[in-house]
């Protein structure tokens, strides 16, 4: 499938790629708000599946760049990821589709299900149910991770800082606010571009 021109701020023309449709957006994003079982990273897990390895709306980097910006923001991860990937490819037409379309599934599903869990909640079935769904979502998560990962983790530098972060998270326990903070300050000067070094003559 021909790479997909995004239609947002960063328009770049180049005839080898085509134009997604409001209609393809919003299809797509209704797909994976009714598929998305299990919290946000599984919802990351499918976005990308569908956006970047099937369709190829986006590469890699460009996904991770909009899993970074939801971090940044407040709110679920994956709705800000949606916007964000939305509006490169179509601007503020396709986020607001895209953001619709993601949760139409999920308001529907829980205002069905809130009317009949009270009556079912202490069903042995439904609770083996719920902790089948949390195992896949551990495996959505190292799944998302992993992807992710390769994508951001170019180098020693940014491997680095990926040991950093987990480590200040896990035995630490910083505030993850402020984590994300301090790796945007400090990313900006560890893992800049390193300027190649001209030989003298």
């Amino acid at each position: 499938m021909a790479r997909v021109k995004p239609r947002g701020n960063d328009i770049r023309e180049d005839k080898n790629v085509s134009p997604v449709s409001l209609t393809q957006l919003g299809l797509t994003f209704l797909k994976i708000g009714a598929l998305g079982f299990g919290g946000p990273f599984s919802l990351l897990a499918i976005m990308q599946t569908e956006v970047v390895e099937r369709r190829k709306w986006l590469t890699a980097d460009e996904f991770a760049q909009g899993v970074a910006i939801g971090t940044l923001t407040p709110g679920p991860i994956f709705f800000a990821a949606v916007i964000f990937v939305a509006y490169r490819l179509r601007g503020m037409r396709g986020a607001a589709v895209c953001g619709l379309s993601v949760l139409l599934p999920s308001f529907v599903m829980v205002i069905i299900l809130a009317a009949l869990f009270v009556q079912v909640e202490s069903s042995p079935w439904v609770v083996a149910i719920s902790r089948g769904i949390a195992a896949g979502v551990v495996g959505f998560f190292i799944s998302t991770v992993l992807k992710t990962g390769r994508a951001v983790v170019t180098d020693l530098r940014g491997a680095a800082w990926v040991a950093v972060a987990f480590l200040a998270l896990a035995w630490l326990k910083v505030n993850p606010l402020a984590l994300i903070v301090a790796a945007g300050l400090l990313g900006a000067w560890l893992l800049r571009p390193v300027a190649p070094v001209e030989k003298e003559r």
